[in-house]
This record gives C-alpha cells, sequence and structure tokens, in this order.
C-alpha cells in the first residue's frame, strides 16, 4: 500500500512548466440578456447581439490616449494590461496599465435597465505619476459600427493572437452632442436616442471632436493633473444597439451613479442569480475560482428570446444563434447538477423549436423528420438534445414539462431508431454488415471527413439510453420498447467496436481500436485521439476497468498524440492560413493542443481505477492550461508560444468541462455507489482545511457532504444522500503518510453508534448507508514516517 503522497503533482508544480495565456475578451453583460459587452485588453470593447438580428454588425467603444496637443490618438497598449475580475463569482472586471506617464484603471459593469436591457459604465481612472511636475493630455473615447472582421486581423479571430486594428475606430458614428454643461454630456443617434452619456473630473475641457488626427466623430476630454494627482472619466453606454429606444427627457435629469454604487448594484444583480443554488467549496483558491469563473460564464453564454426560450452560446467571436448541441451540452448539464434548471429549461425550448423544419444533420440519412438540428451538421446532434433533453428531467423531475414535449421527444427516439434501421444490412453469406445497426455514413465534426464515426454513434446511443431510462421513470409505456432499442443500438456498436479493434502494426501486443467503423490501421481519419476510443470510454460503452484500457493509453504516448499534460496535440492548424499567421505572429513553428475534452475523460477513468498521478497531473495541467492568466475564462486550445492566442474564450463546453472534472474530484456515482474523494488532492486535506458540496443534483435526488480535517489524527465526514444510493466508498489520502486506523460512526445526535462498514489503507466502505451519515476516521502514521 502506498500512503505518502509529499510529491504528487500540484498546481504550483504543473502551472509553471509553460506559459499560461492571456484574456483577449471578458464578458460583463448580466445572465440571459440580448446585448452582449466584451471588454478588450486596450480598454475597448465591442457590442454584440446574441440573437444575430444585426447580422456580423457590431458597435465598439473605447479609450484612446495622445500626450501630444493636436496629436493623432492612440490606442493603450494591451501587452501591458493588468486584469482582474472583482470577484469570480462577480464580473466586475478591473484593468490597470501604466502608458505615457500616467497610471490608468479601468472599471467596467454593467446594471439592468427596468425594460429588461443593461447599461454598461466605465469608469477610467487616470494619474499622474510624475513626482513634481503637473501634466495634461487628451484622452479620447469612440463610438463606431463596423462589421465584425473589420475589428480584427482576420475574420476568424478566434484562431489569431489578439491584435489590434485601427481602420474600423477611425470613423466614429455621426452622433450628436448635446452638452449638460462643461463637464456632462450625451451623444444621440439620427433617432434622438441618447447612446451614451459622460460625466468628467472639474476642470476637465471635453467636446465632441469632428476631426482628431485620423479620427473623426469622437469625444475628447483634455486634462491636466498635478503631480500624483487622480482624475476620473465616467462613460455609461445605453442598451441600444439592439434595437431599444429610450427618452432624451427622462436621462436628461438623471443622477450619475458613483463607481461605488454602481459596483454595489452589478453584486446585488449576480447575488441575486446565484443565491438559493447548490455550491462547491474547495480549499485551493485558484481551483475555487476557476469553477467560480466557469458557473458564472455559462449563465452569461445564454440569451433570452421575447418567447421566453434561450440561445445557449458556445463562446468566442459568435453570436448565439450558432449553437453546437452536444458542445453546449457539456456546461448546460452542470447547470442541471447546480440548480439552475430554470435557466436551462429555457434553453431546452430552443433545442425543441428545431425539429420543426428541421434539415438534420449532414449525412446519408433516409429523412430529416424528427431529428434536432440548431446550426450546426454533426451527425450525433439529436442524441445529444435527446441525452440533454433526458438530464433535466432526470435531475429535476419536472413531470409536467415532460409530459408535456412527449410528443417531440418521441419523434427524436422514432428518428434515431428509423436511421439505424437502415443500415441493418446483411450480406448474401448471411453475415451483418460492419456498420449494421448504426447510423448512416455522415459527418463526425467540424473535420471534413464523413464515415461511420464511433463518435457519432456512441453520444447518439447515449442520448436514447438516458430518454429511455428517462421515459421509464416517467411510466410511459414506450420506455421498455425504448430501452430494448437502445440495448440493441448498444450490442451492435461493441459488436462494431470489436470488428475495428486490430493488433496495433508496430506492436502486436497491443490492441488498436479505430475511429471509424471501415478505417484501418495506419489511416488518418478525423481527430483520433478526440474522436477514437475516448468517445467510448466518455459514454460508458467501455468502463474504466476494461482490460483494454492500458493498451489504448500505451498506442496514444507512444504512438500517437498523449502527454503527460495534454492529450490531444493537433498535428497541424486545419486552415492553412491561419496556421501561417500563428507562425508569423510566433516567429517559430507553434505547438496547438486542443484542450479539456479528452483530459476530463481520462481524469475520470483514472479516477476510478486508482491511477491518481496520471489524474492529478491531467487536472492540474487542465486547470492551468484551459484558463487564462487574468481572468480563469475558458478557451479550447492552448499554444504555449503565442499567449494572446486563446481560441473560443470563454468556451460553453470547457466551462462545463472544468467544473465536471473538480466535481469529479470530489465525488462520482457509478452503479448507485457513491466514491467520496475519489481524487482530491492530499493538500485539501490539510490540517484545519474542508470541503463542502451542498445540494448538488443526481439522478437520485440532491447530495450533500462536508469533508474536515479537524486534527492531525481525526477527519470528520458527514453525507446528506439521497434515497437509493447502495454503498458509500471513501478515500482519505493526505500528506506524511497516514492510514485509517479506526473509524467511529455517530448518529444524527452526534453519539456513538456501531461502525458495520469496512476499512483497510486510505479506504472505508459502507454498504446500506442511512440517509444521513457521520462518522470519524481516525489516523495513523505509517510506520517510519513519524
Amino acid at each position: 500500500m502506498t500512503f505518502t503522497h509529499h510529491n504528487e503533482p500540484n498546481w504550483s508544480q504543473v502551472s509553471g512548466r509553460y506559459p499560461r495565456t492571456r484574456s483577449k475578451r471578458v464578458y460583463i453583460h448580466p445572465p440571459l440578456v440580448d446585448s452582449l459587452v466584451e471588454v478588450r485588453p486596450d480598454l475597448t470593447l465591442i457590442l454584440k447581439d446574441a440573437l444575430g438580428r444585426n447580422g456580423q454588425l457590431r458597435r465598439g467603444h473605447g479609450f484612446f490616449l495622445s500626450t501630444q496637443a493636436g496629436g493623432n490618438p492612440q490606442f493603450f497598449d494591451f501587452r501591458k494590461v493588468e486584469q482582474a475580475y472583482l470577484s469570480p463569482k462577480e464580473p466586475i472586471l478591473f484593468s490597470s496599465l501604466a502608458q505615457s506617464g500616467f497610471n490608468h484603471r479601468l472599471t467596467s459593469l454593467t446594471v439592468k435597465e427596468p425594460d429588461g436591457g443593461s447599461r454598461v459604465h466605465l469608469y477610467l481612472s487616470i494619474t499622474n505619476s510624475h513626482p513634481s511636475l503637473s501634466r495634461s493630455a487628451d484622452w479620447y473615447f469612440a463610438s463606431v459600427e463596423d462589421k465584425h472582421e473589420n475589428f480584427y486581423v482576420d475574420i476568424n479571430e478566434d484562431y489569431v493572437p489578439y491584435d489590434q486594428v485601427v481602420a474600423p475606430w477611425l470613423n466614429g458614428m455621426e452622433l450628436e452632442h448635446r452638452a449638460i454643461d462643461s463637464l456632462n454630456g450625451l451623444l444621440l443617434d439620427q433617432r434622438g436616442v441618447v447612446i451614451l452619456r459622460y460625466d468628467a473630473a472639474p476642470s476637465t475641457r471635453a467636446e465632441y471632436a469632428a476631426r482628431a488626427g485620423e479620427f473623426a466623430n469622437i469625444l475628447k476630454f483634455n486634462m491636466e493633473l498635478a503631480p500624483g494627482e487622480t482624475k476620473k472619466i465616467h462613460i455609461e453606454i445605453f442598451d441600444t444597439f439592439t434595437g431599444r429606444t429610450n427618452e432624451l427627457a427622462s436621462i436628461w435629469n438623471e443622477s450619475y451613479l458613483d463607481e461605488a454604487t454602481a459596483i454595489d448594484q452589478c453584486r446585488l444583480i449576480w447575488n441575486q442569480a446565484l443565491t438559493g443554488k447548490a455550491s462547491i467549496q474547495v480549499p485551493e483558491s485558484i481551483i475555487q475560482a476557476i469553477f467560480d469563473t466557469a458557473q458564472t460564464n455559462s449563465l452569461q453564454l445564454i440569451a433570452e428570446r421575447a418567447d421566453g426560450s434561450a440561445l445557449p452560446g458556445q463562446g468566442g467571436f459568435n453570436e448565439y444563434t450558432v449553437v453546437y448541441s452536444w458542445e453546449v451540452s457539456a456546461y448546460l448539464k452542470m447547470l442541471n447538477r447546480l440548480g439552475y434548471g430554470d435557466v436551462v429549461k429555457k434553453t431546452l425550448q430552443y433545442f425543441l423549436s428545431t425539429q420543426v423544419g428541421s434539415k438534420g444533420p449532414d449525412g446519408d440519412i433516409l429523412s430529416p423528420k424528427g431529428s434536432f438540428r440548431a446550426h450546426i451538421f454533426w451527425m450525433c446532434e439529436t442524441g445529444s438534445v435527446l441525452g440533454l433533453l433526458a438530464d433535466y428531467y432526470l435531475t429535476t423531475k419536472d413531470k409536467m414539462w415532460f409530459g408535456e414535449h412527449l410528443p417531440a421527444i418521441l419523434q427524436a427516439c422514432e428518428w434515431i431508431e428509423r436511421e439505424r434501421g437502415a443500415t441493418k444490412m446483411v450480406h448474401d453469406d448471411g453475415t451483418k454488415a460492419a456498420h449494421y445497426g448504426l447510423l448512416p455514413k455522415g459527418r463526425v465534426h467540424d473535420w471534413p471527413d464523413k464515415g461511420h464515426f464511433f463518435f457519432s454513434d456512441a453520444h447518439t446511443w447515449q442520448g436514447l439510453h438516458m430518454m429511455a431510462l428517462a421515459l421509464k421513470d416517467w411510466g410511459h409505456p414506450d420506455g421498455a420498447k425504448y430501452a430494448a432499442e437502445a440495448q440493441d443500438y448498444r450490442e451492435c456498436l461493441e459488436a462494431a467496436v470489436r470488428r475495428a479493434t486490430y493488433s496495433h502494426p508496430p506492436d502486436e501486443h497491443i490492441r488498436w481500436i479505430s475511429n471509424e467503423v471501415y478505417t484501418k490501421p495506419g489511416v488518418k481519419k478525423g481527430v483520433y485521439a478526440i474522436d477514437g476510443p475516448a468517445c467510448l470510454l466518455d459514454t460508458g460503452l467501455l468502463r474504466a476497468e476494461d482490460s483494454i484500457i492500458p493498451e489504448i493509453e500505451y498506442y496514444l504516448r507512444n504512438y500517437h498524440s498523449m502527454g503527460d499534460l495534454f492529450a490531444v496535440k493537433l498535428p497541424e492548424m486545419e486552415d492553412e492560413q491561419l496556421g501561417k499567421l500563428q507562425e508569423q505572429y510566433a516567429g517559430s513553428a507553434v505547438d496547438l493542443f486542443y484542450v479539456n475534452q479528452a483530459e476530463r475523460i481520462w481524469h475520470r477513468v483514472w479516477c476510478l481505477r486508482g491511477e491518481r498521478e496520471k489524474a492529478l497531473r491531467y487536472f492540474y495541467s487542465t486547470m492551468a492550461f484551459s484558463t487564462t492568466l487574468d481572468t480563469f475564462n475558458v478557451h479550447e486550445r492552448y499554444c504555449p508560444q503565442l499567449q494572446w492566442l486563446s481560441p473560443w474564450q470563454p468556451n460553453g463546453s470547457g466551462n462545463g468541462r472544468v467544473m465536471e472534472m473538480i466535481m469529479n474530484s470530489l465525488y462520482l456515482l457509478e452503479d448507485r455507489t457513491l466514491k467520496l474523494l475519489p481524487c482530491a488532492p492530499a493538500e485539501w486535506l490539510e490540517i484545519g482545511k474542508r470541503i463542502e458540496v451542498n445540494r448538488v443534483g443526481t439522478y437520485l435526488g440532491e447530495l450533500s457532504f462536508l469533508v474536515t480535517r479537524s486534527s492531525l489524527h481525526t477527519v470528520h465526514v458527514e453525507i446528506q444522500l439521497p434515497k437509493g444510493i447502495e454503498a458509500v466508498d471513501v478515500t482519505i489520502i493526505l500528506k506524511g503518510g497516514y492510514e485509517i486506523r479506526k473509524v467511529q460512526m455517530l448518529d444524527g445526535e452526534g453519539q456513538d453508534t456501531e461502525w458495520n462498514g469496512t476499512f483497510s489503507g486510505d479506504k472505508l466502505y459502507l454498504s446500506n448507508p442511512q440517509l444521513e451519515v457521520k462518522l470519524i476516521a481516525w489516523l495513523s502514521e505509517e510506520k517510519g514516517m513519524a
């Protein structure tokens, strides 16, 4: 037995291996709004319509600086910026940088308007850093509109490092300036709608300049600051880009919010949104910040529509009409577990609507009738939506909602059944086709390959299987029918996987599973590390204890792209032109890693297999290199050579995956056994520390637990179980070589009662537990460790 864990992987050890990515867009808008506000690292921001009603049109606002009278306004140097949230659960952004002898701090936040919109507040504090000289300069504020592509080096800017393009900022919107007094004023559009208003510090000379160097139609603030003096410019941007209007008369006499009051109002919005939900508390501040940021940002990625439905965005530069069902299900399922079923249900209304007029996935299908088709064309989209619908029902037990949508649910089940039926072909010799009972050939994901990919079928099977469980729980008579259909689907899949399993040519001692039914060893198709056997592990078609798991891992490590920190190193950027741009910015070849999807799968497998060191290494690598250095926003790919690349940041599915990895470290439910702390870092159970989970949703009901290291030799465990848990398996791994010496069981009053479980080394096991479990694990040092 091994009880010493002095040198297990930790944050400092792993995160220091490579430079971490910076945030190139930071969302500050409230949850569920349709007007998105992304603050950029150079003190500019972009507004876009989440619902896509403005097409590719964007509105930009931002600060510029000139220290020479009549000089050309200059961008702030984003490479020098320091960015930080007020807190991970309160997306109020502080951006600080020094430029031209002045220190700047910008506070960016939003507050709610009575009409459902939100108002942006920007507070720019400027300090003269010279110790003895008064200095003056011109600060500018631009308001522009242009197409998305013109704000960036490339239209697909997610895959290009952040950079500044001046052209769209030169031609300001033609707005009418109304000065309230010498320090305050408004800008109105041609309809008379107020776009913004400003409030400058005393002695500021404010004007709306027709020209300032190359810039047209731009606000100018000339200020002189004494040595060490600080002055402030306050800008309020009204929510008019998505079509809302306002009345000048009501705004004219409205008082300005001071910065502290605006911060309080914004904090209240988020406090109300997050209060009363499940909570996860771990004693490592960085991991806690990553979890809270992902949770908060997930709510920002959902935009409500007029009919009460909501679009779930994936993030990056896209508006939320670009819906990837499989991707967004990762964070929507986590929101279900955390108690946001009311929010998730709004997105399900949208998904259900995509069945009407669906054109189906990009594949050789019989008919699209009954399929779900959001934006993307992947073959697994219908199965992914079915799985999401089932997950919502099984977590919330919302029987009325489920009954209301049974017709659409059953049509989707029928679509899978019908498409599978068309592939049940038998050859003349009586043998079945290799793709017998699978989906027709089709596009597996964004890569252009078409085929019978196991990724498509694994996730479609999982959705159908989960829906069969939901139908049975609800009491529908077709529950048994679709349970049998899901079982047949599984058997067909397993048979196809067996046919596609070969001895690996370079090493005949290991088995190799193809990612596509007809693809032989040595043939490249799809993205094997993602759409290969990892998807079978992810969906439970291969269990963690299967004997082939070490062989899959061995192949990936020795013949493919798996390493100690990353599971998926991409061979190249799939777009050649973007790849060249990346290399130009880096000045060399670049390494690209697709992060958090495969790492999440392997982390869970290793947790279940007890392979702790590998699990912890992937855990900390994912936390470090899937999130940004400054605001902990999640992104899709990591490049060590390009700190400002951060593709698809923020990232919806990545949010779900990092939250899931953190939760999987704390508990796993396997076959009605609760595995408590399967891979919690030993550091989390040092003396005085506690791990607390409150009211997380499971398919059996809510789960809560508290684990506290109360002294050198005692660990207290309290669990509130949902009905249906048949066993509890607790792992207690500590620094310093301790093992469990005895277990003291307590009743509801805290009095000793009989312990009828077992323990050995660092594990204890209790079968048939009561709904409330309280125990104290007494520890002794391993011999030789004192």
